[in-house]
């Protein structure tokens, strides 16, 4: 929550220094802290619906939502860069030195936020170690992201500041929004690859598939038959559906047990799986 808001304060800050400065890397940073506030906002709201609704409401949706707001982040992070490319062309063609009370904004902001950010960072980072939490890790890059940003920011309004009676300076400015243009691409290219991939469901790979029939094996003694195995993964989670045949002459208590052993063995070992077991009957002939 802290890191949307302050995501959300950023955000405006640098479009009001965009607004009223010439700056070509001001206008790249104000995208690119648009796109990083939405990443962490989107992070939120994933993990409120986590907290709020584990295994009470059907939450299978939640990993195509984050995946489907990747897509949209990385189609919103392309028209970023366009804009940022035809701004630094014009820039290229027509050199200007930068000027506007939007410069003294945009400075003020770099330091603030290097120093929050380097602070989320921190502290997103000692809480992953404490939770072994892949998102809080992924938050601690963003936020270290964010923080080297700001600094690459503040270095290049100050070379442009210190060095404007050269005329070779007029190119610093578009060309650091250039770079940060090719941040940009990359992790666009990157998120949207990821994003489409996993929307997409497909078989569990084979050296999972090996793990459910060796637990299957360690427990054969528990059941009589297996009728068949169904598996298929989404995004980083793996559904798994055992259809198995006990003994008539088990108890119902001795059925509950064996099923809760296979299903614990097989989800401590495949990360992020579900496993379902079915209670099947042979068919009379």
């Amino acid at each position: 929550m802290v890191g949307s808001i302050a995501g959300f304060a950023d955000t405006l800050i640098t479009l009001a220094a965009s607004l009223m400065s010439n700056s070509s890397v001001i206008l790249a940073d104000t995208f690119k802290t648009f796109i990083e506030f939405f990443a962490v906002f989107i992070s939120w709201i994933a993990v409120r619906c986590i907290n709020r609704g584990k295994s009470q409401l059907f939450n299978y949706g939640l990993h195509k939502l984050e995946n489907l707001s990747g897509l949209f982040i990385s189609l919103f992070m392309l028209v970023c860069l366009l804009i940022i490319t035809v701004s630094a062309t014009i820039d290229f063609l027509h050199p200007r030195s930068i000027k506007g009370v939007g410069i003294w904004i945009s400075y003020s902001a770099q330091v603030l936020y290097a120093i929050i950010n380097t602070v989320l960072y921190l502290r997103c980072k000692k809480m992953s170690k404490a939770s072994f939490s892949p998102l809080l890790e992924s938050q601690a890059k963003l936020f270290f992201t964010k923080a080297f940003g700001n600094l690459f920011i503040f270095t290049s309004l100050t070379l442009s500041m210190i060095f404007a009676h050269y005329s070779w300076s007029h190119y610093i400015d578009p060309a650091a929004s250039m770079i940060i243009g090719l941040t940009i691409c990359v992790s666009a290219f990157g998120m949207f690859k990821s994003s489409f991939i996993e929307l997409l469901d497909k078989t569990l790979e084979e050296s999972d598939q090996i793990v459910i029939i060796k637990e299957l094996a360690k427990h054969f003694d528990d059941y009589e038959t297996i009728h068949g195995i169904r598996s298929r993964r989404a995004g980083s989670s793996a559904f798994i559906e055992i259809f198995l045949e006990f003994p008539q002459e088990m108890k119902v208590s001795e059925v509950q047990n064996a099923i809760d052993h296979i299903r614990n063995a097989i989800e401590e070992k495949i990360a992020g799986s579900k496993v379902i077991i079915g209670l099947t009957t042979r068919p009379e002939k």
